[in-house]
């Protein structure tokens, strides 16, 4: 067991505000988008009705609008959906839990009419439904919603536009979108990298160079993150400082982490994390204050958490 040094990753105000989610569901819709988007004049009442049901404070799914130089008015539509490893909801061993990033999907129809029920096929049938195409695609989702603050669309949409020339100029296969409001418009421009669910902001073209290539000046990029929304808010902090220590080998492992103990007024949180690779297999013992790791523990070639005290 080793204890390790507490590096400065950046600005506690940034790391931390990522938004943890089970599910994401995000739906092609045509701009200008109002506040809330879901007011939108592009989304049709019955859609509404049924993204109403499948929200609630317990449910784990955030909802947004995205759109790119292909979205029309009248046409096709695609519903991408982005959900955590099945495993991971049914399973109270970490190592059953490990993952990388999101399942995608894919829904396409042919019209705007046609998602409602699309939609509450999936929402009832889940996988299990015909309509469901698996989406691996890389898909940058970039917060231009300036109805919702004017800041999103002073950075964002540039930021957009320039997204999509450093795509094209280094020929990589990623999608860059619009996306509706995802929380910190303080830190525009910011978007959700997806299927790996990671959230950044205060984006420059270093960080823009580095978030596409997983390559380079990893400084850089970590000084724009926000965290990664598979895993609980105490456990950004950590997460970001074990990114920071392995590099960007951190991207090609497998991760799982939960909360093992919590003060009363909940600021000091005790966590759990476990990393898997090629070639490491690691448990991390935290203990983190507010959003401050103050120290954590490293423990390598575990067997599972079902078998060991965790205290």
């Amino acid at each position: 067991m080793t204890v390790s040094t507490i590096p400065q990753v950046q600005a506690e105000m940034l790391l931390g505000t990522a938004v943890t989610a089970d599910t994401f569901i995000l739906l092609e819709v045509p701009q200008p988008w109002t506040k809330p988007a879901l007011l939108s004049e592009g989304v049709p009442e019955a859609l509404r009705q049924v993204v109403k049901s499948l929200l609630g404070p317990e449910s784990g799914v955030r909802v947004h609008l995205i759109a790119n130089g292909q979205t029309v008015a009248q046409g096709p539509r695609r519903i991408l959906i982005f959900q955590r490893p099945s495993a991971a909801a049914t399973s109270p061993d970490l190592t059953y839990r490990l993952a990388n990033g999101y399942q995608s999907w894919e829904i396409q129809v042919e019209t705007a009419a046609d998602m409602a029920p699309a939609l509450s096929a999936w929402s009832a049938q889940g996988a299990a439904t015909g309509l469901l195409a698996p989406a691996n695609a890389r898909h940058l989702m970039i917060c231009t919603h300036a109805s919702h603050n004017e800041c999103c669309g002073i950075y964002g949409y540039p930021f957009y536009e320039a997204a999509i020339a450093q795509i094209q100029q280094l020929g990589l296969t990623v999608q860059p979108w619009q996306i509706s409001h995802i929380g910190g418009h303080r830190f525009a421009p910011t978007l959700i990298d997806f299927p790996q669910g990671r959230y950044y902001g205060n984006l420059n073209p270093a960080a823009l160079t580095s978030l596409l290539t997983q390559q380079g000046d990893l400084a850089s990029l970590l000084a724009t993150y926000r965290g990664w929304s598979l895993l609980p808010k105490p456990l950004l902090f950590l997460e970001a400082i074990l990114w920071q220590d392995l590099g960007w080998s951190w991207l090609q492992g497998q991760v799982a982490g939960q909360i093992l103990d919590q003060s009363s007024d909940r600021q000091r949180t005790w966590a759990e994390l476990w990393f898997t690779s090629a070639n490491q297999r690691s448990r991390y013992i935290a203990e983190i204050d507010k959003h401050q790791v103050r120290r954590y523990q490293r423990e390598s070639d575990l067997v599972s958490p079902l078998h060991r005290k965790t205290g």
